[in-house]
């Protein structure tokens, strides 16, 4: 499990900036583009959650991987 600041500060070096908060979401959208990512408004995040969203973000699956041992819980 990933908290939830850790992972805002991560998509946040990928150039994605905050856009809006909906039920359950929040709803972050990549700086010049039009990919949005959804995260859920919750403390803790699973890592398949995390590893997927990063993919789609466009981290490389090394760095994604350094990322999931370093911010673990």
């Amino acid at each position: 499990m990933v908290r939830h600041d850790s992972f805002i500060n991560k998509i946040r070096t990928l150039d994605y900036i905050y856009k809006t908060r909906q039920k359950r979401t929040d709803l972050w959208r990549k700086k010049g583009g039009t990919h949005y990512l959804s995260v859920p408004n919750r403390d803790l995040l699973s890592d398949e959650y995390v590893t997927s969203a990063l993919s789609q973000a466009g981290c490389p699956p090394k760095e994604i991987q350094n990322f999931l041992t370093s911010a673990k819980c």
